[in-house]
């Protein structure tokens, strides 16, 4: 069994794809479009992303632009949480998530031993950063 968050955009899946796909060095596959399934659809809903899937590593996030009609509201009650073993590969990885967006806890030697650190991207996820 394996957990595989999946997260929904309001008009911007694959500008969001693209670029945890840098920041990871990830590969995005199976990209599906509203268009390819409901030729009906208006223009401006035609192209935006149905279904897309990110992988890195062992790693993988699931996305989509939602439904057609249904708004999206990006909440507080999820955290995407990364365990890394290299400092710098830490770091870097924070640094990129936090490019346009919040830090919420800067980087920094915690109590439990590691270097941890949490932000908000400029996409409304939040990331928890933990170097052991």
């Amino acid at each position: 069994m394996k957990l595989i968050p999946y997260l929904n955009f309001p008009g911007n899946t694959e500008e969001v794809m693209n670029t945890y796909a840098k920041i990871f060095d990830g590969n995005v596959h199976d990209v599906g479009r509203f268009g390819d399934t409901n030729p009906q659809l208006p223009d401006d809903q035609k192209n935006r992303i149905m279904h897309g899937r990110l992988t890195f590593g062992d790693n993988m996030l699931m996305f989509s632009d939602g439904m057609p009609g249904r708004p999206i509201t990006n909440g507080d009650s999820i955290q995407l949480s990364i365990g890394m073993n290299d400092e710098a590969h830490a770091r870097s990885v924070f640094d990129q998530l936090a490019e346009g967006g919040t830090v919420t806890m800067p980087m920094a030697k915690q109590f439990w031993g590691a270097i941890f650190g949490m932000v908000t991207d400029k996409y409304g996820i939040h990331w928890m950063i933990n170097c052991d």
